[in-house]
Parts: structure tokens; C-alpha cells; sequence
């Protein structure tokens, strides 16, 4: 599985789901992913985008990770999951990490962001980091997102956490 999750985020790397996204709502909770599906001869079969938020309905560009996919006609007897996912979170600190069951975490980066009333980020660091498979999105790519404008003035705190896993579907 780590090889597999290791092509994907290497085609994943060019085309990051926030590519596409309109305006960042830093006063909600909010969650968004990429699911690639791959068969055991390295195939991409499917990418499906999901999101806590309205508007934003398409997968990146999965064609970008299919062309790193190698070819081969031998029968599928297997199916591997991998999954990119970020989770922001206003204010405290959260909670676990929870997973679906079956799934496999293979990596995890946790950053601390700092969030202007104009929706610039301010500062960004790295909280905590986990597993040998991690994303591409940093503090740097953070640091680019735009969020929604607030009222009130000052700096507000939030969370992002940027999960990679993995689920194994055996299909004889």
C-alpha cells in the first residue's frame, strides 16, 4: 500500500484540492478529500471528490495521476483506497484523528494558522507530524489558500490537518 499511496501523492503533488475552491470559510468546521482507487496492477480506476462545503464538486486533476499509473493486463484481484484529506478546524485544538473503519493511516501533518480579518493567513507552522506517507500541503500552500473576510478585527487561530490513508479490497 505505501507504494501505491507514494505514486499517488507524487501525481497528486501538481493539482492540490485546493486548486479549485472558492473562498475559505475560516468560522465553520469544514472537511474536503480526494479518493483515488487503484487496482493491483497499478491502474487508477476511479478519483471521487468529497466535501463538507457546497460549490466544490470536482476532482483534481486525476489525469495527471493516471498517466503515472503503469498499464498491465493481468486480471484485478485487488483493489487499494488512498485518500487525501484535509480537516480544518476554528479555534480549540481537535480532537482524534478517527478513521473509517478498515482504514489504514499512513500519514498525518498537522499545522496551526493564523488568519487576518481581510482572510489573509498570517502565520502558519507545523504542530505535529506522523507516518512515512504525507502530503504534499504545507504551510506554504496554507500560507496561499484565501479565506472569507470577518468582521470582527484581529488575528484568529485555526487548525488544518492533512490526512493521507489507505483501505486494501480483495476481490477474489
Amino acid at each position: 500500500m505505501l507504494g501505491l499511496a507514494a505514486l499517488i501523492l507524487a501525481a497528486a503533488a501538481s493539482g492540490s484540492i485546493a486548486d479549485t475552491a472558492p473562498a475559505l470559510s475560516s468560522a465553520a468546521p469544514w472537511w474536503e478529500k480526494i479518493t483515488y482507487r487503484i487496482s493491483d496492477d497499478g491502474e487508477q480506476q476511479t478519483c471521487r471528490y468529497e466535501s463538507s462545503r457546497s460549490g466544490v464538486e470536482s476532482c483534481a486533476d486525476d489525469e495527471t495521476a493516471a498517466a503515472s499509473m503503469h498499464q498491465a493486463s493481468t486480471p484485478v484481484t485487488a483493489l487499494t483506497s488512498i485518500t487525501i484529506e484535509r480537516r480544518f478546524s476554528p479555534g480549540a485544538t481537535p480532537g482524534s484523528l478517527s478513521l473509517q473503519s478498515g482504514d489504514t493511516l499512513l500519514g498525518a501533518k498537522m499545522m496551526t494558522v493564523a488568519i487576518a480579518s481581510d482572510g489573509a493567513v498570517r502565520s502558519c507552522d507545523t504542530v505535529g507530524s506522523f507516518g512515512d506517507v504525507r502530503s504534499g500541503y504545507g504551510c506554504e500552500e496554507l500560507s496561499a489558500e484565501r479565506f472569507e473576510a470577518a468582521a470582527e478585527g484581529g488575528l484568529r487561530t485555526a487548525y488544518m490537518t492533512v490526512l493521507v490513508y489507505g483501505h486494501e479490497e480483495q476481490l477474489t
